[in-house]
């Protein structure tokens, strides 16, 4: 009964309004045959697309595994085991990458679509809560590999980059003719990008593009491969802007781009509270999360051990900022920036053979991706909600 009385709602879409209306008046100027009078007419008003569940988080976890269809809610981590074969990880379903921004948390799901975490703030129909909405890639996404998420510009929506992978497994399969996709709430379905850097590598003269990111100097770096049957041609280029084309570099500083960021140079109040972080266990690097940040971004002390995955934002008004950091057996951290609040806490645990593999935070709700993994394949995945009692104190 105490495990009930405390148990996450999880109120499904059809509880809720079919969409969410921007009421904002904007207006158009239209013409009269004399052009003497305006007539000021409203605009077609976009509905936003309703969400897959609202997730009210608690003290006990809510957790989500990915399937064919999308996220799917499984009772117990238990549940999760054995449910899914163990693959090599270009091919399996997992959180790849994950982004914040405007209050939202976005996940980038190899081979399945696009997860967006974001403030419900209710309706008649229902309390508030989390909205979670998935944009499934349909069978495009699972035929390729995601290779990066980032968000090209700030006033955009984010990118995906999906390629063929056959480093553990030859396809027969073209590859992408749209490389970059996104979404926006308008959307139930990925919308194709297009960047000038990367239209010269056109997927029909056989260009297939495996890596975007964004290094520590500010800029894109990518790569570009096309196969023939003598042998495989690999450009790396960077530029600063995806909308110019980019320049050819050195394999050395294509690599040492990749290479984390020293803590130095990360923004003054996440290089306090990473210093903290490192100071209390193994790990003298993190991959972080903010919306402060075009894509993740990793940072390091110069010692040695795995990485912690971190969350960081600046609040709403100074001082507000604050860390959140796991590692990948679940032992966190919540970290204030003017140290007040310093407060360490034990996600759910998980089976044998599971990790966490990032962590974020929205409104009060902190969600944990999480994978089965064994060398380098992956089994069942997906992502974890709470309300740690640690953090409502």
């Amino acid at each position: 009964m105490r495990h009930f009385c405390f148990c996450i709602a999880v109120l499904v879409s059809l509880l809720l309004p079919s969409c969410e209306r921007d009421t904002t008046i904007v207006t158009e100027r239209v013409m009269t045959a004399d052009d003497t009078s305006t007539v000021v007419m409203p605009a077609p008003i976009l509905p936003t697309v309703p969400p897959l569940a609202v997730l009210q988080a608690g003290e006990f976890p809510l957790w989500f595994q990915f399937t064919d269809e999308g996220p799917s809610h499984i009772e117990r981590i238990e549940d999760a085991l054995y449910s899914a074969a163990l693959i090599p990880w270009p091919h399996a379903a997992h959180v790849r990458f994950t982004l914040a921004q405007d209050g939202d948390l976005l996940m980038a799901v190899n081979r399945n679509g696009f997860v967006r975490l974001s403030p419900w703030h209710g309706t008649a129909a229902g309390p508030g809560g989390v909205g979670l909405y998935h944009v499934s890639g349909g069978e495009l996404w699972r035929l390729y590999t995601v290779g990066a998420f980032v968000q090209p510009n700030p006033n955009e929506n984010p990118v995906v980059l999906l390629y063929r992978d056959e480093w553990f497994v030859t396809q027969d399969i073209p590859p992408p003719a749209h490389p970059l996709w996104s979404f926006d709430k308008y959307s139930t379905v990925p919308l194709a990008v297009s960047k000038p850097s990367l239209n010269a590598f056109a997927s029909e003269e056989g260009w297939d593009l495996d890596v975007l990111r964004m290094g520590g100097s500010g800029y894109w770096y990518f790569r570009a491969s096309r196969r023939n049957v003598a042998n495989q041609e690999i450009l790396m280029l960077r530029t600063d802007s995806l909308e110019r084309e980019g320049q050819r570099v050195s394999l050395g500083d294509f690599h040492n781009a990749a290479r984390p960021e020293p803590l130095s140079v990360a923004p003054p109040a996440l290089r306090e509270m990473l210093t903290n972080v490192f100071a209390r266990g193994d790990s003298g690097s993190a991959n972080v999360v903010s919306p402060e940040f075009q894509s993740n971004r990793r940072f390091a002390s110069g010692s040695e051990g795995p990485p912690v995955h971190a969350f960081f934002s600046r609040g709403r008004v100074p001082g507000e900022a604050f860390l959140l950091a796991t590692d990948s057996e679940g032992n966190a951290l919540y970290i204030t920036a003017d140290f007040r609040i310093i407060r360490s806490f034990a996600l759910p645990a998980l089976p044998e053979g599971f990790v966490y593999t990032g962590i974020g935070m929205v409104g009060n709700t902190v969600f944990a991706s999480w994978e089965e993994q064994i060398g380098f394949s992956i089994g069942a995945a997906g992502f974890m909600a709470i309300r740690p009692t640690e953090l409502n104190e």
